[in-house]
């Protein structure tokens, strides 16, 4: 997880998997980037087979333990055949309080999560509606806020504002339309 995370804090093109899957230096080349407070809309291409494979996604990733116990989580929103899917990073060993992994609004709850994977690291990713549905909260909400212990057994307490989600969703899906990468409808 570490290697990954340390992946999505860099540039991208400068570590990146090859065609063989290998973590190193690759071909993606970074047609658009655009930060938005906490979130960043970016899309990459590279020639695979020659063909050119394009991709586009917004990303959010935080590093909230240092060395030595080190501890990050991150999502990703991409172009799914269905909308989108949503994908949380999250530790292996991470367990988040019952209501800890939720979205917060002005009328207090607008989101949030129990599904086993995503309150234990074990994988938590959403597609279709439920995809939707998540988004819909984010456009919304005021902050994901994420109350666990670590894979260490340290308390962390994370809010990511969504403030500028949306100007990260509009500009993502700008993007990922004039790529043929997503359904004008989403």
């Amino acid at each position: 997880m570490r290697w990954l995370i340390l992946f999505l804090l860099a540039p991208v093109t400068v570590l990146a998997q090859d065609l063989q899957g290998n973590d190193t230096a690759s071909n993606w080349r970074v047609t658009h980037y655009a930060s938005h407070g906490v979130w960043n809309s970016i899309c990459d291409e590279r020639e695979e087979y020659g063909a050119l494979k394009q991709r586009c996604y917004i990303r959010r990733a935080e590093v909230f333990s240092y060395r030595p116990k080190f501890g990050a989580q991150y999502i990703f929103i991409t172009p799914a055949p269905d909308g989108v899917e949503i994908e949380f990073g999250i530790e292996p060993g991470t367990l988040f309080s019952p209501s800890g992994f939720r979205i917060d609004g002005e009328q207090g709850v607008a989101w949030r999560t129990r599904r086993p994977g995503c309150l234990t690291g074990l994988g938590c990713r959403f597609k279709g509606p439920r995809a939707d549905e998540i988004v819909q909260a984010m456009l919304d909400g005021d902050g994901y806020r994420f109350v666990f212990r670590d894979r260490h057994g340290q308390a962390q307490d994370l809010t990511w504002p969504l403030q500028e989600f949306d100007a990260a969703w509009q500009d993502f899906r700008h993007q990922a339309q004039a790529r043929n990468l997503l359904t004008s409808q989403h």
